[in-house]
């Protein structure tokens, strides 16, 4: 069986039958639990990669990785868990231990008695977006926090984000060398700040140009609440498409076709993050490739500074540069070409 690098509480709790109370006051030497149910315990979270404590000794750290409970299964799940996995890594550099936590707003309250009664963890980690009530919080816990892939709009806590601005922008000087100056954006801005930075960036490019997209070439892709939206089409196409991330590309590239579109033939189309979509796809996706190993170690190097540092105030924003993956749904064309 595949043994995943990381484990929630509540995991623990179905394998052995026991309350989410339960496992945190083994894993966290308190009273109340026997040492037979300890053992227990210890030997399933070791199974699963857990570092367990070495109490009496040098005290060992242990971090709390919040994240959204819709990253648990899918395809953008897959992409949160690698990037989890990048971080769990490079705490094992430090043996620290570290337990996923992904909350909803029916589990909330005990969630939060269960890591704040008393508090068990030295930092949290907060990864991808989370519903906001649930955000607000775990961010009252009073011990150093780092955001990953989403800003602290507060800037009382370190962000660890891919640098979205520069990267969206030069994959849009990509099409431009190629001859696109009608070019759309799809993704629903201000649903998320990588969203908007990703526009942000296809912007500024474009006005560099001297060009302007028609209103009707930026196309929506997701609600208020993240859930996909069906992609309508305008009637009048742009030569090329920046998409907010893969998988977005990948469903707009299946409405082209259906319309009897060809990518790249007729339209171009590149996407953002370098998921499984962009190699599923057909042709297989021009996109940023997300630079999850130096994601991981600068949030484990902020958590540290932060750990090491109670008393620092304020947070930065460290931004770790995406690299453009050339593949084939990107064509050259003639200087001059209009809009189909």
């Amino acid at each position: 069986m595949a043994i995943r690098n990381t484990v929630s509480m509540q995991e623990l709790a179905n394998e052995l039958g026991i309350s989410k109370v339960t496992v945190s006051k083994a894993l966290n030497g308190k009273d109340g639990v026997s040492s037979e149910l300890k053992k227990k315990i210890y030997e399933t979270a070791e199974k699963y990669g857990y570092v367990l404590p070495n109490y009496g000794k040098r005290k060992t750290k242990k971090i709390g990785i919040i994240m959204g409970e819709r990253f648990n299964t899918g395809n953008e799940g897959r992409f949160y868990i690698g990037m989890c996995e990048k971080i769990i890594s490079e705490f094992r550099k430090y043996m620290y231990s570290s337990l996923m936590i992904t909350p909803n707003r029916d589990t909330l309250e005990n969630d939060f008695k269960a890591l704040t009664d008393p508090v068990i963890f030295d930092g949290l980690i907060f990864l991808g977006i989370l519903d906001p009530e649930i955000k607000k919080k775990f961010s009252e816990v009073d011990v150093p926090k780092v955001y990953v892939d989403v800003y602290d709009e507060r800037h009382q806590s370190d962000s660890v984000v891919t640098e979205n601005i520069y990267s969206t922008y030069d994959i849009t000087d990509y099409l431009i060398q190629n001859g696109h100056n009608d070019i759309g954006f799809v993704g629903t801005i201000g649903s998320t700040t990588s969203i908007t930075d990703r526009y942000l960036g296809y912007m500024r490019r474009l006005i560099e140009n001297g060009v302007k997209p028609k209103d009707e070439w930026i196309i929506p892709d997701r609600d208020e609440n993240g859930v996909a939206l069906e992609l309508k089409l305008p009637n009048n196409l742009p030569t090329a498409f920046v998409c907010n991330c893969d998988e977005t590309a990948f469903e707009l590239i299946k409405v082209l076709k259906s319309k009897g579109i060809k990518v790249p033939e007729d339209i171009s189309v590149v996407g953002f993050d370098n998921s499984i979509y962009a190699t599923i796809c057909e042709p297989p996706l021009t996109t940023v490739a997300v630079n999850m190993e130096k994601i991981g170690q600068t949030t484990v190097q902020c958590i540290n500074k932060c750990m090491n540092n109670r008393e620092k105030k304020g947070g930065e924003v460290f931004r770790v540069p995406g690299q453009i993956i050339y593949r084939s749904s990107v064509r050259e064309i003639k200087e001059g070409k209009e809009c189909i």
